[in-house]
């Protein structure tokens, strides 16, 4: 049995590697140019622009940085970066990636002497933050879409069918979060639905959800400003970057063009179906970008040029990030978790 499992887990990575390599490789003529086009544009950029993007993009990992350390009252600034970066090398790697992202994470927060309820309660108030957040961009781009004469490119009906999900579960989120009656019965449901399947594990989601609900609004509660604060900084130095990649190329994108394309940006990375939404993300924008009247050519490397920062980039950091951290935590031996919370962040 785990050995068809671990089977069927390989061809789903090699099945959905594929489908990203090809998304990829396949784009530019999927918008109508070549990639002698796109390259010739790439190969125009210097050392000094390249390091300039950079400081934007490493700006807007630093102010995400300030969301993670509210949603984890305790953890520094610095050990936010830290667990944005590997967990991103993670989940831009692997299909599905993110639950791998989610579990080192929590190894290194346990490690740092962060309890299992902590770390659960940090997991919630970031997601619903990001969620937010871009559900908010999507939401002004449709709210502006007939007066910026945008619509044809994000139309409300097609948007609205991926919105439904995102916008249910908040809503249950919401619900959970309206009293303990409440997370106690929709834990109760999900204790009996997990008895149906007779799983060795039992669950305790009645007691263990209300508990959940106030500790995250304790930490919503206290930490709103620099949770709110972060996330619209995030969100601008995003749009920043994307403006910058563009202007680098000689192809500035114009206010409603560049809304536009954020709002679809941000909401294709709520839709995980390739390793951080490697090859539906560039499709899906740079199609809404030619849309809008962009030259192909140019709005495929300016996109690429984006994602460069936004998801490759990530890979090796990340990466590095995370090896640093394994050499210096081995080298410690056996530091218990409460002493090394103590210590000065790595």
């Amino acid at each position: 049995m785990r050995n068809a499992r671990n089977a069927r887990r390989a061809i789903v990575s090699v099945l959905v590697g594929v489908a990203t390599v090809a998304l990829v490789l396949l784009m530019p003529g999927l918008i109508g140019t070549s990639w002698l086009s796109v390259s010739g544009l790439l190969a125009r950029l210097s050392i000094p622009v390249m390091a300039g993007l950079a400081l934007v993009w490493i700006s807007g990992l630093w102010s995400h940085s300030i969301v993670l350390a509210a949603s984890l009252p305790g953890l520094t600034r610095r050990r936010g970066l830290m667990l944005n970066l590997t967990g991103s090398a993670v989940s831009n790697v692997l299909p599905l990636g993110g639950a791998a992202g989610t579990g080192l994470n929590f190894a290194m927060t346990r490690r740092w002497g962060f309890t299992s309820s902590a770390f659960a309660g940090f997991i919630s108030v970031s997601t619903l933050v990001n969620v937010v957040a871009k559900l908010m961009v999507v939401a002004v781009a449709l709210a502006l879409a007939p007066v910026l004469h945008t619509a044809a490119a994000l139309p409300a009906a097609r948007t609205g069918l991926l919105l439904i999900p995102l916008l249910g579960a908040l809503a249950a989120v919401a619900w959970l979060l309206a009293s303990d009656s409440a997370s106690a019965r929709f834990g109760h449901w999900i204790d009996r639905l997990f008895g149906l399947f007779r799983t060795k594990r039992q669950s305790n989601l009645a007691a263990a959800l209300p508990e959940l609900r106030r500790s995250i609004l304790r930490v919503l509660r206290n930490g709103w400003r620099p949770l709110g604060g972060g996330a619209v900084g995030y969100l601008v130095l995003q749009g920043v970057l994307l403006w910058c990649c563009f202007l680098a190329l000689g192809a500035p994108l114009a206010l409603p063009v560049l809304l536009t394309a954020l709002a679809v940006e941000r909401l294709l990375t709520l839709v995980p179906i390739t390793p951080g939404g490697a090859g539906v993300i560039e499709v899906g924008t740079t199609a809404t970008l030619v849309a809008l009247g962009g030259d192909p050519a140019s709005v495929a490397a300016g996109m690429l040029l984006y994602r460069g920062f936004t998801y490759l980039l990530e890979i090796p950091v990340g990466g590095t990030t995370l090896a640093i951290w394994l050499l210096r935590n081995r080298r410690r031996g056996g530091v218990a978790p409460a002493e090394a919370a103590a210590e000065p962040a790595v």
